[in-house]
Parts: C-alpha cells; structure tokens; sequence
C-alpha cells in the first residue's frame, strides 16, 4: 500500500491522543490532575506526527512542534479522563474492533497493522492508546452533548429559504485546520502554530494529514473537511477571506473569535444546480423469481404477468397489492435511491428517472428474476438539499459548536501544569 495511503489513513483513525507515563525517572513536563505526561511521551508523540504528516524529521522541527503537541496531550487526557468519569470509557473489545477496520479499510491482512507501525517506528501501544482516546472523546460527545442538541422544523425552514434566496450563487467546497484560543493570553501561541502549519503547507505538506495531526476543530478526523458552504454560513471573517482565494490555494492565518484558521478552497460550483445523478428517488419494487437458466417462455409469461400488474397501479404502494396477487412475488420499498447508482443498469438507468410520481417502469432482467418499480418521490431535483440532509447538516454544526464550549470546559475546572518542553 502507498506511503501516503497509509499515512492518511493512520492519521484519519488515530486522533492524537496521550500515552502512559510508564517510565520512572523520567522528566515530567505536565500534569493533568492526577495524570502525568513525560518527556519521553512527548518524544514519542512528536515523532509519529513528523512521519504520519510527512513532515521534516529535524531537531528545529521536533523543538518546533513540541509545546503545540503538548498541548493536545493535555487536552487528549482530559477526554480519556472525563470518558472513565461518565462510565464510557473505551473496551477493550471496541479498541480491537478499531484496528479491524483499519486494517480492513487500507486492504491489508488482520494483524499486518502491527507490522506497518513497526515499519514507520511507531510503538503499536501509542496507537492503541490514541484509538482508545478517538473512542472516548466520541462517547463522551453521545452521552452528554448529543442529547442537549436539537433541530427543529422551523431551523430547518430558515435554512431552506435561505437555500432557495442563494440559488445560482456560487458555493464553495472548504477545509480548515483549526487551532483554539481559550484564553487572551494563549493567542500569540496560537498564532505561531497556524503559522507553522501555513509554512509546512508551503513546503508541500498534505493539508489533510496536518489537519488530522493538528487541527482542533471536530473536522479534524476528515481531513478537515467542512464540505459546500455558501456565503454567509462561516464566520463574516471566515467568508471574506474564503471569497478571495483561488481554487487549491490556503490561506494565511485567520482569527476569529475562537481561535486561528487554516483555510483551503477545493473547489467551487453554481450552487443548487441540478446534477442529475445525485438525485434521489423513494420507489416500490417487485420481483417475480425466475431462476438463473430460465426458458424464453418462462421469461415471456413472467413479463406478461408483470405487465399486467404494471397497469393495475396508479399510485407507486398499489404495487404491493399487486404483489400479494401474485404467486412467488415479493414487494419492498426503496427510499433514497441515488439515481446514478443505477448506472450498473443500464435500462434502469435509462427509464426510472423519467418516471412521474405514481409511474410504474420494466419489467427489468436483474438475478432475482424480473423487476417493476414503482415511483413514490424525488428528492434534489431542484438542486437543493432534502430537509432530512439540511437537518443532519444543522446538527452536526451544533454537536461541533457544543463539544468546542465542553471541551473548553474540561480545561477550565481541570488542575493542569504544563512545563516549557526542553
């Protein structure tokens, strides 16, 4: 698997996390509570983050780094500790089950992540600690900020309106790497890590594994991707400076009220211009079994039945009726078909989206036998999100402003003491 794959990888699943201080004798450099992080963590840390992001592996890059990563090791026991202090602290089980997925998503052999971590000099123990800390922090977010965050119908109204007020504006595709300013003085701090983060950009570092490394913001484990957003829905400052950049262009450093931003432009488009394979369509199939071999007569009476059932519907839930009529049919509703999904089709993809509400299309060859689908509904035909999409996307927005405050919380009633690292 490439390098680079694989970095990427690592650094979407293993968001940073702290390790055991399980040397004696060696340097504290902060506590967290009761909790200590040491000079050979801290080593540990920096250099998985130099080789995960592809950055210079350098004595002035490791002094660089140093007091940033410090920083997210302190934030990162806190999510471990307030994790065990609601009863949700991350299984042993849950843990196993991460690296599965890590393994499965990159392609390789189960047990072959051991060795690939071997492989870029990282103990498998951090990263087993660091998937316990993504673990945690996701918990905890379910247990106490998912449950205060809602959206209502009349949210969701607003942002239609003003969905529809922008149509044919132009949209843009964003990501940030987002670093936090808590309190005044930590904002020059701040400052010089956005600043060490544009000029590794420059050098030709991957946004999106620095984003993974070292943005703050809830975006951080993809890449830092903040997906389409239109004028108006980003800080006024955010958006200012957004309008301004080319496509594939990062910003300099932004500040907002709550920290510095990183922003990229990936791309741009008309927004709510109707794309016609991203349409998504609500149908009723039904299916008469026909094996695999059948004869052409088989074939031909089976198509002569569902022909017939075809002109006994008049709205896509007759269908079913139909069905029950039938000997060895079956019927089930299809929601959110996404219309280019039917390509492997061609005949389906060619007739089904024509349908009208209520129009029935086929009988289609597929390996169950023949096929009739009913049509129910469209959604994004006019380019524009449906309200179950507007609602997701107005939650998460929420979740991710609430974990900031809790988040800032945790570090405000915690004992911390951090140690300038040698």
């Amino acid at each position: 698997m490439p390098a680079l794959l694989l970095r990427a990888l690592v650094a979407t699943v293993l968001v940073l996390c702290p390790l055991f201080a399980s040397a004696q004798g060696l340097r504290v450099v902060a506590r967290v509570n009761d909790e200590a992080i040491t000079d050979f963590d801290l080593n540990q840390r920096i250099i998985f983050a130099i080789r995960s992001s592809g950055l210079q592996d350098t004595p002035e890059m490791h002094q660089r780094l140093a007091l940033q990563i410090l920083r997210q090791m302190v934030d990162e026991k806190l999510q471990i500790q307030n994790s065990k202090a609601l009863g949700v602290a991350p299984t042993e089980g849950e843990t196993n089950a991460r690296v599965g997925e890590i393994e499965r998503a990159a392609g390789m052999a189960p047990g072959s992540f051991r060795a690939y971590l071997q492989s870029i000099g990282v103990p498998f123990d951090i990263a087993s600690q660091q998937i316990q800390a993504s673990i945690a922090w996701t918990k905890v977010i379910r247990r106490r900020i998912r449950p205060q965050v809602d959206v209502s119908d009349g949210e969701i109204d607003d942002a239609l309106n003003r969905m529809r007020a922008n149509v044919g504006k132009t949209e843009t595709h964003v990501a940030e790497i987002f670093v936090p300013i808590d309190r005044p003085d930590q904002a020059d701090e701040a400052r010089r890590s956005a600043d060490r983060i544009v000029e590794q950009l420059k050098r030709g570092a991957s946004f999106s594994a620095l984003a993974q490394q070292f943005s703050q913001g809830q975006t951080a484990r993809n890449g830092g991707d903040l997906g389409w957003v239109l004028p108006g829905s980003l800080d006024p400052t955010l958006d200012a400076a957004i309008e301004k950049l080319p496509v594939r262009q990062v910003s300099e450093p932004i500040r907002t009220p709550a920290g510095w931003h990183v922003m990229l432009v990936v791309d741009r488009r008309p927004f709510a211009t109707a794309r016609p394979d991203d349409v998504r369509l609500n149908l009723v199939q039904m299916t008469l079994a026909l094996p695999a071999n059948a004869s052409p007569d088989e074939i031909s009476r089976a198509s002569a039945e569902a022909q017939k059932a075809m002109a006994g519907v008049h709205q896509c839930t007759d269908l079913h009726a139909q069905a029950r009529q039938l000997k060895g049919a079956t019927s089930g509703d299809l929601k959110g078909i996404r219309v280019g999904d039917l390509a492997a089709n061609p005949q389906m993809y060619q007739d089904i989206p024509k349908l009208g509400i209520g129009g029935t299309a086929g009988p289609f060859r597929v390996a169950e036998g023949l096929q009739v689908v009913a049509l129910c509904s469209k959604e994004g035909a006019s380019g524009l999100p449906s309200r179950e999409a507007i609602s997701q996307q107005l939650l998460l927005q929420k979740i991710e402003a609430a974990a900031r405050r809790y988040m800032r919380d945790l570090r405000r009633t915690a004992t911390i003491d951090i140690k300038q690292p040698a």
